[in-house]
């Protein structure tokens, strides 16, 4: 799953875009009080976060390597929530 499959799928879902942050590409503006998933350059490949932001706080951060694992871990998450 790809980080636009993932959009796909919460609107499919019906789930609000003011609920989450899809690095910048989808969701929300902002990452704040969310559950985001950002890409960030890791020492040896491309690095994928999830957690959720509350009072500008980051909190439940987890880092993939897989696109997919970051994607389905999110899907599961704000399924949670």
């Amino acid at each position: 799953m790809t980080i636009k499959e993932l959009n796909s799928e919460l609107k499919k879902l019906e789930i609000s875009d003011n609920r989450y942050y899809l690095h910048g590409l989808f969701g929300s503006t902002d990452d704040n009080d969310k559950i985001a998933l950002t890409v960030k350059k890791g020492k040896y490949t491309a690095e994928y976060e999830v957690y959720g932001k509350e009072r500008g706080e980051k909190h439940s951060s987890r880092t993939f390597t897989s696109e997919t694992d970051a994607c389905e871990y999110f899907l599961s998450k704000i399924q949670e929530g």
